[in-house]
């Protein structure tokens, strides 16, 4: 990421070739008229470095040494002036100074953030993760080295944050704010560094929810032990798909749709009986679900079922504590659900 000592370590050179070179001819001219103020000798000098010839206010032209001086300066400053002036139009011109500013902006966007998620990693994987973080409008932070993979992300996905550097580096997770996020998604090429990604990443934040890819399956184990709350693998996940739409294609077709809808495309959520709720104890009859929000439970898990998960439950089944839900709802209904659980 761009910042201000980047800046002046680029611009140092011809910022101190214009001053040297203004204050020096300015010396110059004290040497030869010692009683003229300091503002009118870097007058002169400013006039005779740019050539705009305002006029010859020292009477230069009846003294040999100070029309000499006068050339001199001419010559060799102006090739310093251009220099300057030319090294500095091209970096703003090549977008250095904007890609500051812009690099500004996120670090003011990113320190406000809470309860985000960040993507570490917008390759063939992360790109796909990024997309359906940005449709359902949650707020996340996408660390990239690659600065090719970061213009494509902007040119993709307007106004998203994108920090560059290595992604493996404490320093950047501290900046993405993985102190207060919500869950990390390590999505790098390599799965060497996704697995010392997932280390950082639970040494920095023991509550946080990681999602880890895996090209290995053999190191699935290593990565769980590491911290990965789920991990999944991409090649096993494409051969799953490519047996699915042999054997079952009407079913892949549904849930494509709900995965690479629209915006306003309904996807299979989630939510979780939060403490306190007024909804604990009370049965899915009992809570108005599809009067409130117009939808079904399709699936509920909770501590009395252990991992697996009931389908289609009956509606006498109580809600508790950690009660997990699954359904199918488009976003309005998705966030009634959250408003009514929440409550």
């Amino acid at each position: 990421m761009i910042d201000f000592k980047t800046v002046w370590a680029k611009l140092r050179l011809p910022f101190l070739l214009s001053f040297v070179t203004l204050f020096g001819g300015s010396f110059g001219y004290h040497c030869l008229y010692p009683n003229e103020p300091w503002w009118r000798l870097l007058y002169m000098t400013s006039i005779t470095l740019s050539t705009v010839g305002y006029g010859d206010i020292f009477q230069i032209e009846h003294s040999p040494v100070a029309t000499l001086y006068t050339m001199l300066l001419m010559l060799a400053g102006m090739g310093l002036v251009l220099y300057s002036v030319s090294t500095i139009t091209a970096y703003v011109l090549e977008g250095h100074l904007g890609e500051l500013f812009l690099a500004q902006s996120i670090r003011r966007r990113v320190a406000h953030m809470k309860d985000h998620f960040i993507i570490c990693g917008a390759g063939e994987t992360g790109i796909h993760v990024i997309s359906e973080m940005y449709h359902g409008k949650h707020g996340f932070i996408v660390l990239e080295a690659d600065t090719t993979k970061r213009d494509k992300v902007r040119a993709l996905f307007p106004d998203c944050c994108v920090l560059i550097g290595d992604a493996t580096s404490d320093e950047l997770l501290k900046e993405a704010k993985i102190a207060s996020a919500h869950g990390l998604v390590a999505a790098l090429s390599n799965d060497k560094d996704n697995l010392f990604l997932t280390i950082s990443a639970r040494m920095l934040n023991p509550k946080i929810k990681i999602v880890s890819k895996a090209i290995d399956l053999t190191l699935v184990g290593k990565l769980k032990t590491a911290g990965a709350d789920y991990v999944v693998s991409p090649n096993f996940i494409g051969g799953m798909r490519m047996a699915s739409e042999m054997l079952r294609p009407h079913v892949v077709t549904f849930l494509d749709r709900m995965l690479r809808g629209k915006e306003k495309a309904a996807r299979i959520e989630e939510v979780v009986v939060p403490q306190n709720s007024s909804l604990c104890g009370k049965s899915l009859e009992e809570a108005h679900i599809y009067q409130e929000c117009g939808l079904y439970i399709m699936a509920l898990k909770s501590g009395e079922t252990g991992s697996d998960f009931i389908y289609n439950p009956p509606l006498e089944t109580r809600l508790n504590e950690g009660t997990i839900l699954l359904y199918i709802a488009d976003m309005e209904q998705h966030k009634k659900m959250h408003h009514l659980f929440s409550n």
